[in-house]
């Protein structure tokens, strides 16, 4: 995912087109705010997340205190499965600052991404494509454009459905196979979603792919 100081290298999710649209789709919906039905960065951070991976955390850090450079005011550590965020953004974030909220959703897609690596990982689709690399990397380069395009379509969701019929709508969304199989896993591992992935064995994998 992201590299920050102290990561010469991590390997990053490399989407296709099609990929990035279905993986902003399922977010939203799997992620969104019950209150209103759309994608509130800082609730899934606080709510979802933690409730569906023990091994999250999130830490805001005061701004007179912040040890990065003042233009990196967040930031997702894939190593430590952790978002760091400077305190005045996330003070901006509860008062509906845009900007704020785009840099907070932006980071809790980077690990999101993860999320989805290790369902590719287990479930061994032959499409999924990763990449070791440096920051300054190609790669890592591609990775943070992809990250922003599902940012800003989980942020403005109405965009995922422009221009589609139901019927496409269905077809692209739903009735994709590894769709069905990944919310099939969802359903029955529940709170244990994670350590299922994580799991040598992965039963739970193994039995969905029969």
């Amino acid at each position: 995912m992201e590299v920050h100081h102290d990561e010469q290298q991590t390997e990053t999710l490399i989407l296709t087109e099609d990929g990035i649209q279905i993986a902003a789709f399922w977010t939203v919906f799997l992620c969104r705010n019950s209150k209103d039905g759309r994608f509130d960065p800082l609730f899934v951070m606080e709510n979802i997340l933690p409730l569906f991976d023990s091994t999250f955390n999130y830490r805001i850090v005061k701004k007179n205190e912040w040890m990065w450079e003042s233009s990196k005011v967040a930031f997702y550590i894939p190593s430590k499965n952790e978002i760091i965020i400077r305190s005045d953004v996330y003070d901006g974030a509860l008062e509906c600052n845009a900007m704020d909220v785009i840099t907070i959703a932006h980071e809790v897609v980077h690990y999101l991404q993860r999320i989805i690596m290790e369902f590719l990982r287990a479930l061994d689709c032959v499409d999924f494509k990763t990449e070791l690399c440096s920051v300054n990397s190609k790669a890592m380069s591609r990775h943070e454009i992809q990250t922003d395009m599902i940012t800003r379509l989980v942020m403005c969701p109405e965009h995922l459905l422009e221009g589609m019929t139901e019927e496409e709508i269905i077809r692209h969304y739903i009735f994709n196979p590894m769709i069905q199989v990944i919310c099939g896993i969802i359903k029955e591992a529940g709170e244990n979603l994670i350590e299922s992935l994580y799991e040598p064995n992965l039963n739970l994998i193994e039995e969905k792919g029969a």
